[in-house]
């Protein structure tokens, strides 16, 4: 039993360089790289925005029945933000 252990100190102990590694390093961007960025950067918004506004509009798509769970579900996110303010 003492050897496996005294083992497995030996292998962590050879293994801890290459774990640790070496950091990637940045590398500049080109002017078309930057520009690529700039529009996905503006393509995540734009869909962010599709996306609140499809959250929104959910109560208009569910069935009568529905709409009072779906409010009372999103009642506590209302009251921790107007906690927070």
């Amino acid at each position: 039993m003492k050897k496996i252990v005294l083992l497995l100190v030996a292998v962590a102990f050879a293994a801890s360089p290459a774990a640790a590694g070496s950091k990637p390093k940045k590398v500049k961007m080109t002017a078309e790289e930057a520009q690529i960025a700039k529009q996905n950067a503006a393509i995540a918004k734009q869909n962010e925005l599709n996306y609140k506004a499809m959250k929104d509009a959910l109560p208009l798509l569910l069935p009568s029945w529905a709409i009072p769970v779906y409010f009372t579900m999103h009642q506590d996110d209302k009251d921790k933000d107007k906690k927070k303010k």
